[in-house]
């Protein structure tokens, strides 16, 4: 019986050592990102139907939903088009989808809003999946997007597209690869499901983080430029992989739309770094190339669209104006995708393209309402929705403030000025650490980026363990007294309690190491 119960007690602290490296994982930010995608044999994947999820990071946190047909709208809007209804249907990646704002914050929704301000009676779907290129767009719109029947389609492109467009695979995902002389119609729906992986790799910090040390790199390199994704290939050469391919989706999403009646036009997304001079200066910085053109990948799509006869929305100069003229950021600040703000922009951009007699023509008003953009005076946008004003100051004052009133009534002799100034310090020391650290990883290479939390964090516990030097025997020993015995059921507590006391005491006894520990908590 005593064995049994050692054996316990060694299986709950390697439990507890696993449990704990799963929460340092996650809060360095390396939790398994959730998605709806599930497999398509024809397109690669698709969204889940009748599924929702959230995703959250220190820049957004947005719940979004599907139908029953998988798309992220209401489950009023069906295969039917409502009478006297102008429908417009968008197909792209994650920049139509929106899975960085809520949904009344997507390029789709903004987009409808504004046209029927105009007094038009439209209808815009949103078809956006996470990580299509524009030939699983096309392929989708030649099955079940057709079946929506829409008198406008918008293809959204963004430079990513380029390089994906000539692959067979985007990450784990089997993709198909569009041909020359290839019909739509007979693109065989014979791609091969890899799985959904096992549950602690969709769960598990710990278990994804292991599977992707072992298996090869998802997201391919660029050849001679170390930590360089190959999807930015076209910001460095000018015959990058997949032009043809990408060349060839546009080509056949021109003859498409031209089959089912409708009438196409094909948004850019610029890059951040386009319309963004301290991006742009940034970028410069991280490829370190004289050739890096951030303009030629948008110039290679807008030629290729122009060639396949496709209409090309360019919203930069809007997007650039609205920078200039003060407008909140139109970008996230670590992701790459459109805020709210952005998004605003891009739709008025786009509402303005669909005006054109050879789309839906003028509004019925006669003269198109101008829209305020979301930070300006006048506006009634919810950009704060998808860019959230920061919430550390408001933070950094109220834990000020508690531990501030707590020292100085826990010791009142010490006086209230000094109880404030020294808390403050305290803070104010936890909050440049955290925003040094954050700088660092967005200034350094994304291949050096990755490595400040662990080295950070490695750091921090190496000059742990040697200030608690003289004490690290004694704590071994009582935890090794209590798995002797077989006190299994005792070790959470005593590690928890050993932890927690271990790094007070260092805390207490380093004022240099103190701001780091409570950067922890």
């Amino acid at each position: 019986m005593k064995t049994l119960r050692q054996l316990l007690a060694l299986g709950m602290s390697f439990v507890l050592v696993l449990l704990l490296l799963e929460g340092v994982l996650r809060l360095l930010g390396f939790a398994p990102t959730a998605t709806l995608n599930r497999f398509d044999p024809r397109v690669g994947w698709i969204k889940e139907p009748r599924a929702s999820t959230r995703r959250h990071t220190a820049e957004f946190d947005v719940a979004y939903a599907t139908n029953s047909r998988g798309l992220r709208e209401p489950e009023s809007v069906g295969y039917e088009t409502p009478a006297g209804i102008q429908r417009v249907l968008m197909v792209g990646d994650s920049f139509t989808l929106g899975y960085t704002v809520a949904e009344d914050a997507t390029i789709p929704a903004l987009l409808e809003e504004r046209l029927r301000a105009e007094g038009r009676a439209v209808e815009v779907i949103n078809a956006g999946t996470e990580g299509w290129s524009t030939d699983q767009e096309v392929l989708w719109l030649d099955g079940e997007g057709r079946r929506y029947r829409p008198d406008v389609v918008v293809l959204q492109m963004y430079e990513n597209d380029v390089f994906w467009n000539g692959q067979d695979h985007y990450l784990r995902y089997p993709k198909p690869r569009l041909g020359r002389g290839a019909a739509l119609a007979d693109m065989p729906a014979n791609l091969v499901d890899p799985g959904r992986g096992t549950w602690l790799a969709r769960h598990s910090a710990l278990a994804s983080l292991l599977a992707a040390a072992v298996a090869p790199p998802a997201m391919p390199l660029l050849p001679g430029a170390p930590g360089l994704p190959a999807e930015w290939g076209l910001r460095v050469l000018e015959a990058a992989p997949g032009v043809a391919e990408t060349g060839l989706a546009l080509e056949a999403f021109a003859a498409l739309a031209q089959e089912i009646g409708a009438r196409p036009v094909v948004l850019i997304v610029p890059d951040k770094a386009q319309v963004d001079p301290a991006s742009r200066a940034a970028m410069a910085r991280l490829i370190d190339d004289r050739r890096y053109d951030p303009e030629r990948p948008f110039a290679t799509m807008a030629r290729l669209a122009n060639e396949a006869g496709l209409p090309v929305v360019d919203p930069r100069a809007a997007l650039r104006a609205a920078g200039e003229a003060g407008a909140k950021s139109l970008y996230f600040e670590r992701d790459w995708h459109t805020t709210a703000t952005g998004n605003e922009i891009l739709a008025e951009s786009l509402a303005a393209a669909l005006a054109q007699p050879a789309l839906l023509g003028p509004p019925p008003r006669g003269e198109r309402r101008q829209v305020p953009v979301a930070g300006q005076p006048g506006s009634s946008a919810a950009g704060p929705a998808s860019a959230p004003y920061p919430r550390w100051p408001v933070v950094a004052l109220a834990v000020w403030l508690v531990l501030a009133t707590a020292m100085w009534r826990r010791f009142p002799q010490q006086g209230a000025l000094a109880s404030i100034l020294g808390v403050a310090l305290l803070v104010g020391a936890v909050v440049a650490i955290a925003a040094v650290l954050s700088v660092l990883q967005a200034w350094l290479p994304a291949s050096l980026g990755r490595l400040v939390p662990w080295l950070a964090g490695g750091g921090l516990a190496v000059a742990v363990l040697w200030k608690l030097r003289s004490r690290l025997p004694v704590m071994i020993a009582l935890f090794a007294t209590f798995v002797r015995r077989g006190q299994w059921y005792v070790l959470p507590a005593l590690a928890g309690l050993l932890s927690i006391g271990g790094l007070l005491v260092v805390a207490a006894a380093s004022p240099w190491l103190a701001p780091f520990i409570y950067t922890l908590f």
